[in-house]
C-alpha cells in the first residue's frame, strides 16, 4: 500500500512538473504540456467535488449542465490544482484556457462524461469573476504523448481535456469558443 502511494506521488510530482507550457515560435501551433492520465481505479463516482478547500485559492468553477458537471479552478499555482482532486488548469490565460481532469471510475473522474458532448453544446465558466460562456466548436482525438496540439488564432477558447475511452492511446480534446456577449 506503501509502494503504491509512493508511485501515486511520483507521478501526480511528474505530472506537475510536466505542465509547463510550450510555444512553438515556427508554427502556427501551440503544444501545452499534458501528462499520460491514466483511468482512476477508484471505485466510487462522483461528478461533483464537495472537499472543503480554502476560497482564495478558487478563481472560477466549471460548469457543464449537459453532464451535470460543476467543479471549482483552482489556481494554477495552487496545491489543489491537480488531477488526484480537481479539474486543473495547464493554461491559465484568458485568450487560452486549458483544463483536463480524468475520466473513467473513480471519484476524481470529473471529465468522465465529456465523451457525451456534441458541437454547438455549451460550457459555462466563471472566471475571475467573470460569467463566460463557450460553444463547443471542435471534438477530436489526439495521441496521448504528453502534449496538446493547439492552432493559434485570436479567438477566445477553452479546451477541455482527458483520456480517450475508445482508445488508450488517445485522449479526448473538445475546444470551445466564447460565444458574443
Amino acid at each position: 500500500m506503501l509502494r503504491k502511494s509512493l508511485v501515486s506521488i511520483l507521478l501526480l510530482t511528474v505530472y506537475l512538473g510536466s505542465c509547463l507550457l510550450i510555444y512553438n515560435t515556427e508554427t502556427n501551433n501551440k503544444s501545452i504540456k499534458t501528462t499520460k492520465m491514466e483511468n482512476s481505479t477508484n471505485t466510487a463516482h462522483y461528478i461533483n467535488s464537495k472537499t472543503i478547500q480554502p476560497d482564495n485559492e478558487i478563481i472560477g468553477t466549471l460548469t457543464i449542465d449537459k453532464i451535470n458537471l460543476s467543479n471549482n479552478i483552482y489556481s494554477i499555482k495552487s496545491s489543489h490544482n491537480n488531477v488526484e482532486e480537481n479539474v486543473t488548469i495547464l493554461n491559465d490565460d484568458e485568450n487560452l484556457i486549458v483544463l483536463a481532469a480524468h475520466s473513467g471510475p473513480g471519484y476524481i473522474a470529473f471529465f468522465n462524461d465529456l465523451d457525451k458532448l456534441d458541437l454547438s453544446d455549451t460550457i459555462n465558466l466563471t472566471y475571475k469573476n467573470k460569467d463566460l460562456i463557450y460553444k463547443i466548436t471542435n471534438i477530436e482525438e489526439q495521441s496521448k504523448d504528453g502534449t496538446i496540439e493547439i492552432n493559434k488564432t485570436n479567438t477566445k477558447r477553452l479546451i477541455l481535456t482527458t483520456c480517450s475511452k475508445k482508445d488508450k492511446n488517445k485522449q479526448l480534446v473538445i475546444t470551445s469558443t466564447l460565444e458574443k456577449r
